[in-house]
């Protein structure tokens, strides 16, 4: 995982192939972590939780997304967190 001190860029970050649709690109600094991750149409993501708080921003597209019970299609512009 590229730790990041001072400026740098999403390019020089190394993407990690998740699944056939599926990459991400991970940056942290002492306490906090951002993670860009790149999903192609068809991909799914089983439900899964984190002992830190998540945010979600989608840039483009639109995809089925949860929180608990909640279900919603976000698109470009929406944000959610959990």
């Amino acid at each position: 995982m590229a730790t990041l001190k001072g400026f740098g860029s999403l390019a020089a970050i190394p993407a990690e192939k998740m699944t056939d649709k599926i990459t991400r690109r991970i940056v942290a600094g002492e306490k906090s972590m951002a993670v860009w991750v790149d999903i192609k149409a068809g991909a799914h993501a089983a439900a899964h939780s984190h002992p830190h708080e998540q945010i979600v921003w989608m840039i483009k597209g639109k995809m089925d997304f949860r929180i608990g019970s909640d279900r919603r299609v976000l698109k470009a512009g929406d944000v959610a967190g959990a």
